[in-house]
This record gives C-alpha cells, structure tokens and sequence, in this order.
C-alpha cells in the first residue's frame, strides 16, 4: 500500500442553533483529547476542527457558518476514510448532528457517505511525503537508539583515528540487531509499487490529454494539406476553433482580473495589539504549531474562477510534475510539515492550514523575505479580501507591501477549536533528517556517501 499524503477537507453547513454545540464539544475534545481517538489513527498526522464563523462576501451576499474537519493523511484516502468512521464514528456523529442534511441516527455507511459526499478540493502540500506516523516515531526511536550508542563508544574510548565511516556504520548496525524492537530497521526503504501514480495521476492525465489534444490537431492539420476532406477539414476548424476559444477566455479572464485589481479600494491595516497578543498565545506550543485563515476573497465575477484555476496550478507545482524539469521534485518549504489552501462556498472563501515549525510571525514573514516568495505568496493570498493591490497576479501585493500581507493574515486568522499534532518534540527538519538516516544506515553507500550520512547524527 503506497503511503502518499494528500488532505482531506470536509466542510459541512451548521444549522442555526449549531454554533454553539459544536464549540460545546470541541472544548470538551480538546480538554480530553480521547475523546477524539486521532490517536488510535494509522493515518493521520494532523487534524484540524473548526467553525468558520459566517462571513460577508459582499452588501448581498453572507457566507454561512460552516463546520470544518481536515486531516493530513497518507495512504489510501478509502482506507482513510474506513478508518475515520471505524475509529472515530462516535465523535463524528456527536459533530455532524449539528450540520444541515446529517442523517439521525445514521449507520456506519451513511457516516461513510456523508464524510465522501462533503469533502471539498483542496491544493495540499507535504514536507514529509511517503512517511506514515509509526515510520515517524520510529524514525526518531532509532536515531536516538543510535546516539546513544555512539555516546556510549565516546565515553569507552571513541573510534579509531582514521577509522571508516563504512565500519562505524557496520557497528551501529551490528549494535542494533541485539537491540529488542529495531527488528524493522533492515526491512527496505523503497516505495510501494503505485506510488508514483498516486502521488502524479492528476499531472499525467492533464498532460496527456494536452499532449494528444495537440499532437492530434497538427497531425490532422498535415494529412488535410495533403490529403482535402470536408470531414477532417471540419474536425481541424473545430480543434483549432476550440484552441482560440480557449486563449480568448483565458485572456478576457485575465484581463477582467486584472480591472478588478485596478479598481480595488480596501487594503487591510494593522490589528490591534490586545487582537494579536490574543492569536499568539494560541501558537506556542514546544515546537509544531498549527495556523489558520479564512476569509471571503475579493469582489469580482471572474476572481473566484480564476483563484480555483491558480490553486490546480499550485497543487501539481506541489506534488511536482513529471518530464517539467523546474517542477519535477515539487515545492519545498523548510519550514512547513503540511499545508493546504480551500477555495469554498464557490470560490468566494478562501482557507489555509498549515502546520508548521516556528513561531507565527517569523514563520509568515520566512515567506516575503525575497522577492520571488512574495510572488508565489500573491497567487496564494492575493484573492484574500483586504489583501495589498496586485498587478497581473503576481505583481506588486507583497513584494511592495510585505506588512500589508501580514496585516491581512492577522485579521483573517482563526483559533482552532481542536487540533491533533502528535509530533510534540520534533521539527519538520527533525523528521526529514530522521528519514534520511534511517535510508542511508543500510543502503548501499560509498565511504564518501557514509560520511555524508554520518555527519547527519
């Protein structure tokens, strides 16, 4: 079974009076937290339940107070899935009684249904893909096993002068075959066969469709040069009709975007110090931290399209795409274990999740430090009501006004009514050089590549 992570984001409307109720019961988790077993889960690193208040898009439109549930996962989202109604099928019912069409007294499979038939796309990044949460905790048990074995050795003596990073990795793993519990440790690194089609099935299908849509259309257009047809000679007016209808919309799009940014008035200014003192004491936690915004994007007919489109883009930049050398490995960011971005109520609320190692501001300005992370941050958060002006997308916003970004952020921020992070003492780059360890102690290395992978202990 492959272990690819993505997210799955439910987003439930709460009926009038379910407001309070869900607050009730998600103080009631968070104070005791078996009582939303996340624990007892072989899939899921994070969760995330909160209420998102209702919100005004515009003088005649209101959003509604809606209920959010999202995990971080790997695997399977069917086993995903199973799992959640198997483990955490009290809870949930005791949850989603307080949204609008949940079915009372509802079994396991309508528990099932209603969970499939509310999720919501999202775009979703992993800094820690192909890790299960026992390949975590397992991880870290065995660098710890390993150093304090090598503390051991110094305080017999040492190493060697001179000795070769080769043996020194021979010892350890020699140590560690007398070790009870570490019997996993040899077991291979390599990934499931159906990862790579797991992780890229969205990239591959739109990049062959695109490749045979064109191939098909300039093959077509040579045989009709050489070979006159009224049938294929409608087929190639109508592929290379469609090709000009599809730049023409993506032009009065863009261009329709780009007047709503010209003529936008409201720039979000700083919150107040009581405000923000507030969210901050909600972000210090030992060393992961969980941060949230939600908010109505910006008035526009054509914005709400056009953030869904940027944020399909973005997710396969993510998960990176296969044969496009610039996007081949996907995105990295050093200091973020997973994200993820939600355009709901039909474009026109805009979320982000992330948990993340640091404290919230330094985390939030990692990203404008330079010019080219302030641009990728305005397709992100540009569309966010309040946001600074852009131009053309990617122009302008934070790159000019890096503090109006942070305003932004801070004015949408929510405190999360419950969240699972179990990774209480370790760090995203923790959990990266764990994984790297535990690949290279019985890989096939050169003495060059075993001192590399000495130097990470």
């Amino acid at each position: 079974m492959h272990k690819v992570h993505a997210g799955y984001t439910l987003l439930a409307r709460l009926e009038s009076d379910g407001v309070a109720e869900v607050e009730r019961l998600l103080a009631g988790y968070t104070a005791d937290p078996s009582r939303m077993p996340f624990a007892r889960m072989t899939t899921t690193h994070f969760a995330t339940i909160t209420i998102l208040p209702a919100q005004k898009y515009s003088d005649e439109e209101d959003l509604p107070a809606t209920l959010l549930f999202a995990t971080s996962f790997c695997g399977p989202v069917r086993e995903h899935v199973q799992e959640m109604v198997r483990e955490l099928g009290g809870p949930l019912r005791e949850l989603f009684a307080a949204c609008e069409m949940f079915p009372s007294d509802c079994s396991d499979r309508d528990l099932e249904r209603f969970i499939r038939e509310h999720r919501r796309a999202d775009t979703f990044y992993s800094g820690m893909q192909h890790l299960t949460p026992e390949d975590v905790r397992r991880q870290k048990q065995l660098r710890d096993e390993i150093q304090t074995y090598l503390d051991a050795r110094q305080l017999a003596g040492g190493f060697p002068d001179g000795v070769e990073a080769n043996l020194v990795r021979r010892e350890i793993q020699a140590h560690l075959a007398t070790v009870p519990g570490f019997e996993w440790a040899p077991e291979s690194c390599e990934r499931a066969p159906g990862t790579f089609l797991a992780l890229h099935w969205r990239s591959l299908i739109a990049l062959g469709v695109a490749l045979t849509f064109a191939a098909s259309l300039v093959l077509a257009s040579i045989a009709l040069a050489i070979f006159p047809g009224p049938a294929l000679g409608v087929a190639v007016a109508g592929g290379w009709l469609a090709v000009v209808l599809f730049v023409l919309v993506l032009f009065v799009t863009v261009t329709m975007v780009r007047d709503a940014e010209r003529a936008q008035t409201h720039v979000a200014c700083r919150q107040p110090d009581q405000f923000v003192r507030k969210l901050a004491a909600t972000q210090n936690r030992q060393v992961i931290n969980e941060f949230m915004v939600a908010g109505p994007i910006k008035e526009g007919l054509f914005r709400p399209v056009f953030l869904r489109l940027m944020l399909w883009v973005v997710a396969r930049a993510a998960e990176g795409i296969p044969g496009i050398k610039p996007f081949r490995t996907g995105i990295n960011i050093a200091t973020v274990a997973t994200a993820r971005w939600i355009a709901c109520d039909r474009g026109k609320r805009l979320i982000f999740i992330s948990n993340y190692t640091n404290a919230a501001e330094p985390y939030v300005r990692d990203f404008i430090d330079v010019k080219g992370g302030a641009k990728n941050i305005n397709v992100t958060f540009g569309f966010g009501r309040g946001y600074p002006k852009t131009r053309w997308v990617i122009e302008d916003g934070a790159v000019t006004d890096p503090n109006g970004f942070i305003y932004v952020v801070t004015a949408n921020q929510l405190p999360t009514h419950f969240w699972y992070g179990p990774y209480a003492d370790m760090s995203i780059d923790n959990i990266k050089v764990n994984a790297k360890i535990r690949r290279g102690l019985y890989a096939n290395l050169n003495e060059e590549e075993a001192q590399t992978w000495l130097y990470l202990l």
